[in-house]
């Protein structure tokens, strides 16, 4: 079973990953952090949909970040 963090699909970068340092990541962070690893797959979620993604550690600016995985997406139509 992948962990499950949430995100903001506004919160991308340039590299298309998703930065992890806003409250409700680091909420969900706080939960597994000590079993986070670079490399490590999970799930991006929000109202509307889950996305995996790989965990990667942005060392410039100390924070956690994740590239989604898009063929995965699913979306959840009912905001589940």
């Amino acid at each position: 079973m992948l962990h499950r963090i949430y995100f903001d699909s506004n919160s991308g970068d340039e590299l298309q990953r998703f930065d992890l340092s806003i409250p409700g990541s680091l909420q969900d962070i706080d939960a597994i952090r000590p079993l986070l690893k670079i490399g490590m797959h999970v799930i991006l979620y929000q109202r509307e949909l889950d996305v995996e993604a790989v965990l990667d550690f942005d060392n410039a600016n100390n924070r956690w970040v994740a590239s989604p995985i898009w063929s995965t997406l699913r979306l959840l139509p009912d905001g589940r």
